[in-house]
């Protein structure tokens, strides 16, 4: 499946439409019919990149090209394998076969494959009947438009080491408590923490070593990575409030096996179907994966993510790592402009400023946090995260700039400071350092 996809049409429309195919006849046909509802967007059919495309594109419909000929002998076959991966990972997706009632075995593949609507390209008016009651129908079992799906963001430390583990578990307790603390209010008359992040935060503790955020959260519970993963398909409200493990303050923490081995068994494309529907249940989604060595996995998730956080520090092992770690994102293909510098320890005495390892790296800087080794190691030898025995810790408020600027991206434009009025000591123009 290409990076890069081609749209096939202008947007015309407002919904998406991805069509797996090689055959850029049909393709044209199938964008001209649909131009007034939508752009359909053109790729190959690989089955091992289709959930990392799903997230990155997110398709209102899929097409499938069941009208194989002579000319693209594999292409059915990929249709098939493409089709029973989507009634897995993503049931509620609307399918639709596109095929020729000349080549009827397209047609009973296509059946085979538990694909119920059937298309062919050169009857327009069918495919616009079709595509507009599919969406009809989904529409009516899709969640209200102010009910958004949450935000994602990528904890990437570049080294084991760092702090991203302490960073993500701070942060997530932070954003979890805001939302715990704010009180009942007029919805008409005020916005929410519930409307800005709905109110529910979960830690994807999918760093090295393993289970650290898990620790420092405090939160007891077996359910790990892998189990959810193959537990996808029933995976619902039900399943996230009974089986996940949560922290006291609500957290909900999906580690890591702790027997690394279990995560032989996980695919990737099922690892990041299983993300894109975390996304729907909590407002506020980090993933740690400072360590992490699945490359494939990383660079999947950085472009899924609404930000992704690189995580360093000013020691010459991890400028070392930062290095490598932007040379394995640019060979897959990410855009430098998606990542963010955020160099944790910071202490300009150390040697290169923030600024410098910014520039040195093209790298934009979107933070700094100040050393406080001391106060983090006596509150984490204590059983407790640093807010919790010190809330004016400049550690502290510097995390609390951080979770402003994401309530600020996913609230509502009358109150863009919303959590300004809940965290003490907070102000718009404190410096990171």
């Amino acid at each position: 499946m290409n990076v890069a996809h081609r749209e096939v049409e202008g947007l015309l429309g407002t919904s998406r439409f991805l069509f797996l195919t090689r055959n850029d006849s049909v393709a044209q046909r199938l964008g001209a019919a649909l131009r007034s509802d939508g752009v359909v967007m053109q790729e190959e059919a690989v089955p091992a990149q289709l959930a990392t495309r799903l997230t990155e594109l997110t398709p209102q419909v899929v097409f499938l090209d069941f009208g194989a000929d002579e000319a693209y002998p594999d292409e059915l076959l990929q249709a098939t394998e493409c089709a029973r991966m989507l009634a897995r990972t993503q049931p509620g997706l609307p399918v639709v076969a596109v095929g020729s009632l000349s080549r009827p075995q397209g047609t009973l593949a296509a059946l085979r494959a538990g694909v119920r609507d059937f298309i062919d390209s050169e009857n327009q008016a069918e495919v616009q009947d079709v595509v507009r009651r599919v969406l009809q129908n989904r529409g009516a079992d899709l969640p209200s438009a102010s009910s958004s799906r949450g935000q994602l963001i990528v904890l990437l430390g570049v080294r084991a080491g760092v702090g991203a583990s302490t960073l993500g578990a701070h942060l997530s307790s932070l954003a979890q408590l805001v939302a715990n603390a704010e009180p009942s209010t007029d919805a008409a008359s005020k916005p929410t923490t519930a409307s800005a992040l709905k109110g529910s935060t979960a830690l994807l503790d999918l760093g090295l070593p393993v289970c650290d955020g898990q620790l420092y959260l405090n939160a007891s519970g077996n359910f790990h990575f892998a189990e959810a993963v193959r537990n996808l398909r029933r995976f619902d409200e039900t399943l996230v409030n009974t089986a996940l493990s949560r922290s006291e303050s609500g957290v909900t923490v999906i580690s890591l096996p702790r027997d690394l081995t279990e995560m032989r068994t996980v695919s990737h494309g099922d690892s990041l179907a299983l993300l894109d529907k975390l996304r729907d249940h909590f407002g506020l989604l980090l993933a740690d994966v400072g360590g992490f060595t699945n490359a494939d996995f990383v660079a999947g998730l950085v472009r899924a993510a609404d930000q992704t956080w690189l995580v360093t520090d000013q020691s010459v092992g991890s400028l070392v790592s930062l290095a490598d770690v932007l040379r394995d994102l640019n060979d897959a293909g990410i855009d430098r402009s998606r990542l963010h510098l955020l160099v944790n320890r910071y202490d300009e005495r150390y040697g290169m400023t923030a600024e410098q390892i910014a520039a040195r790296f093209e790298t934009p800087l979107l933070a700094t946090l100040p050393d406080r080794t001391l106060a983090l190691m006596s509150s984490t030898n204590q059983g407790r995260l640093l807010h919790e025995v010190s809330e004016r810790d400049p550690y502290v408020k510097a995390l609390r700039v951080l979770l402003d600027t994401l309530g600020a991206a996913a609230g509502s434009s009358h109150d863009k400071n919303w959590l300004s009025r809940w965290l003490p000591g907070l102000h718009k123009r404190l410096m990171l350092r």
